[in-house]
């Protein structure tokens, strides 16, 4: 039975509630439970379902779409939930039974694809006739979660899904694992609600702001209707709060050693001096802002605000899983430290768990960006670049290029960058003069460790190496380089601690490089960058699409590790049905020395939709090394 909660707005219970808005004889439906609304529509005078929006991807929210679908009705989804819909049955295929320690609750998803229309964006609007529906992240119940809020009949709102229920409650406790054994979605949970709060309020999120509302209500997918919002995420943040530090057992704040209070109910900035604020410990990767007296505010680096949103583990690598960022800490900037504008943000290098953040910045508060210009190639054009790893999948905007050794005035700070590939082939050090002392932004390069000293354990630093990254012993030589140029006060790097620095710390930090160099030379065959460096040869673009019976260029990047002036050559070994060249293309090398090879290769007339592997086969004066270097493409 409908249910008329207002004008234009009723509600049918299922197997979760369905709640139809109606304009003139169309619909548009949060969520289809089994479909049976379907049959009860003419009731109000329905004849046609345009649009169906989804909270989230479990069974009890969507086992009706086919159903409607096949009433020509369309499908909006979460945007990172859009795989447990249209590639359901893959997921079953690809999902571990045996020895599985994901404890999300991804098992509540459909078996069968449904085909989607259109995605719900994190912070964007959904428009059908005249009513706007912010999307707004919703993790907790499910990681791809949205709440979806509107105006309907002057009132705002908020379609919430299973993130709540009325009086405070969570819909289901087991849905807070998603690790084995931890309860990370009560810290997912907590933010969510927060935000809620937040707009309600009028505060600004996702740089809109809303009025506030102090009628708004909620309408989630099991229960009753939420009339009390304000009061309801009052009750459940502090029950949150309780659940959370019972046996402060979860590693949610990056270490255990972590004191809740600086973290719950909301994460708090740090101040290192008057004018640089850091993230602080807790914070998955950490950020630092730095206060100019105009109210202006740079950020270096922007990644998650809490470790529970990394998603590293063997338990996210399904087919579709993605890094979701969540806005953080910027209500705090405008309240507590006057920021009136997020001007800039310039990442010290390329990985996701410190940039996630940096196209919501510059999508919804119009921050610039500035990076060296190796770590902005990848930036830029992440599809290309997929091989290397932690790359976040959506493209950043670069509003200036600089280059190594390069000065860059922001503000009433002069900055110095420098190409500093340490941990990643792609990053870069700044040091800048703040309230008295050279500070180094090193992002994850140098960090302190542990040592046993004459029976003494000391803290001594050391160079981060990440073969995976690409390596060559060059770079690391390179970043003593600038650390002996820059000669910090102060080192602010990507995690575990800010260390104060003088020439003591250095000499030592030198000669942990020069004796990783030794090693790693005694350890393997001659010439050595050759044996240590994986991406001597790499293929562009990394990850491509291209129509059915279309065309497709490729890259090969060679570099000459062989000590040896030598002829590269390389042709591509592509899937079934594919047409290359049998020829090799070449190009002649100094020692050192970087180039490149174009090669191109034509897809069949027949498009299946399954990523494809291609390779390069490459060649060193004639000799045959194998594919060494791969790419995957789709044909559409």
């Amino acid at each position: 039975m409908l249910t008329q909660l207002s004008d234009h707005l009723f509600s049918y219970k299922d197997i979760c509630n369905v709640y139809v808005l109606v304009e003139g004889d169309e619909a548009l439906l949060i969520d289809t439970g089994s479909g049976e609304v379907l049959d009860h529509l003419d009731e109000i005078g329905v004849r046609r379902v345009e649009w169906i929006l989804h909270t989230h991807h479990h069974r009890d929210q969507c086992s009706g779409d086919l159903r409607l679908q096949e009433a020509d009705a369309k499908v909006a989804v979460p945007e990172y939930e859009r795989h447990l819909f249209d590639q359901a049955e893959l997921f079953w295929q690809a999902r571990r039974i045996y020895d599985n320690y994901d404890c999300r609750n991804n098992f509540f998803s459909v078996g069968f694809n449904i085909s989607v229309d259109a995605t719900l964006d994190d912070y964007e609007f959904f428009t059908w006739h005249d009513y706007e529906f912010f999307v707004l992240p919703a993790r907790g119940h499910t990681g791809g979660s949205s709440s979806l809020l509107v105006t309907i009949d002057g009132r705002l709102v908020g379609f919430t899904g299973d993130l709540m229920r009325k009086g405070g409650l969570l819909y289901q406790l087991h849905a807070m694992e998603n690790r084995y054994g931890d309860m990370s979605g009560a810290i997912l949970t907590l933010e969510s609600i927060q935000s809620l709060r937040d707009l309600i309020r009028g505060e600004s999120v996702g740089g809109k702001l809303f009025p506030s509302r102090d009628g708004a209500c909620f309408m989630p997918s099991h229960g009753e209707v939420i009339d009390d919002p304000l009061g309801d995420i009052d009750r459940l943040e502090m029950r949150l709060i309780d659940l959370y530090t019972l046996g402060r057992d979860v590693l949610a704040a990056g270490s255990t050693a972590v004191l809740e209070p600086f973290y719950l109910p909301e994460p708090k900035l740090v101040p290192v001096s008057r004018h640089l604020l850091w993230g602080g410990n807790w914070t998955c990767s950490f950020f630092y802002v730095l206060l100019s007296e105009s109210g202006k505010a740079m950020f270096i680096d922007y990644g998650h605000g809490q470790w529970a949103h990394m998603q590293v583990g063997s338990e996210h690598g399904m087919l579709g899983d993605r890094m979701r960022f969540v806005e953080h800490h910027l209500k705090e900037l405008r309240q507590r430290w006057g920021v009136e504008s997020l001007d800039l943000v310039v990442p010290t290098h390329i990985h996701d768990d410190h940039t996630a953040g940096i196209p919501h910045l510059q999508r919804h508060y119009g921050t610039r960006c500035y990076a060296l210009d190796s770590v902005a190639r990848v930036l830029t054009d992440p599809e290309a670049w997929a091989s290397t790893p932690c790359t976040f999948h959506k493209p950043i905007r670069i509003d200036r290029i600089l280059s190594d050794g390069e000065q860059f005035e922001w503000e009433e700070y002069t900055f110095d960058i420098y190409f500093a590939p340490g941990q990643t082939e792609y990053h870069s050090v700044l040091a800048a003069q703040i309230d008295g002392k050279k500070v180094a932004f090193t992002g994850d390069n140098l960090f302190f460790h542990d040592v046993l000293e004459a029976d003494q354990v000391v803290q001594r630093p050391f160079q981060t190496t990440v073969l995976r990254n690409s390596f060559q012993l060059g770079m690391h030589r390179r970043c003593a380089e600038v650390m002996q140029t820059v000669q910090p006060d102060l080192i602010c790097p990507g995690h575990r601690h800010v260390y104060s620095f003088d020439r003591q710390r250095l000499a030592e930090y030198v000669d942990f490089i020069d004796r990783k160099e030794r090693v790693i030379r005694n350890l393997v065959d001659k010439p050595t960058d050759h044996f240590v460096d994986l991406f001597w040869v790499r293929l562009l673009p990394y990850i491509s699409t291209v129509e059915a019976g279309g065309s497709i260029e490729f890259t090969v990047l060679l570099r000459n590790n062989v000590e040896r002036t030598a002829r590269f050559s390389a042709r591509l070994i592509p899937p079934p049905g594919w047409k290359v060249s049998e020829s090799l293309e070449s190009i002649e090398l100094e020692p050192g020395e970087d180039g490149k090879l174009s090669l191109k290769g034509e897809a069949p007339n027949d498009s299946d939709s399954q990523r494809r592997l291609i390779t390069a086969e490459v060649y060193i004066d004639g000799i045959l090394q194998g594919p060494i270097s791969e790419a995957l493409v789709t044909i559409v």
